[in-house]
């Protein structure tokens, strides 16, 4: 458990450090508006048109949903069932989440960070797909800071060698797992 914990925690110093260290080197954001969503600080010019299934805003990360999340619970041995998937969109969900508010902090963009929280707490608006949550997470911070880009092309695989290594809390659970793994008690 305190392992874990630790490894966490490195992890999250490693990944704040990165950030940090990128977001000082660019420049001051702009305002704009892309994929139909509105971000604040981008101009409209850094976006080619949508590259991904969704047509949402151009990112070089390969959409999470499905291939990432079925890889994650072929590793773990679980079968990829709606609540298996959903749980689990659930748990990265959370941790983007924890990511994001430490980027927002980090910068000291409060109206980015409550854009994000209004529109992604609880899961999203009445018309946000859980199992793509994720994904349109990824797509805001992408837009929200170029700086952040390298950082979760970073994530990515690190999140992945965490789901699926030794130490990972998907292991501890049967055939389902259950909501809300990221609120448990180790």
């Amino acid at each position: 458990m305190d392992f874990f914990v630790l490894l966490v925690v490195i992890g999250l110093v490693w990944l704040v450090v990165a950030v940090v260290r990128k977001m000082m080197s660019s420049p001051p954001g702009h305002h704009g508006q892309t994929a139909g969503h509105y971000y604040p600080d981008i101009d409209e010019e850094d976006f080619e048109p949508a590259v991904t299934p969704r047509g949402t805003a151009h990112r070089d990360i390969p959409p999470l949903f499905p291939d990432f999340y079925h890889g994650v619970l072929f590793a773990v041995g679980k079968e990829p069932t709606p609540q298996n998937l959903l749980a689990l969109v659930e748990y990265v969900s959370q941790m983007l989440t924890m990511n994001a508010v430490v980027w927002f902090q980090q910068t000291g963009d409060a109206a980015a960070q409550e854009r994000f929280m209004n529109r992604f707490r609880g899961g999203g608006g009445d018309d946000q797909k859980l199992e793509l949550v994720t994904d349109d997470m990824i797509d805001f911070l992408w837009a929200w800071r170029p700086s952040t880009r390298q950082a979760l092309r970073d994530w990515i695989p690190d999140l992945e060698r965490m789901l699926t290594g030794p130490d990972s809390r998907l292991w501890r659970f049967g055939d389902e797992l259950p909501f809300g793994i990221w609120e448990m008690k180790d």
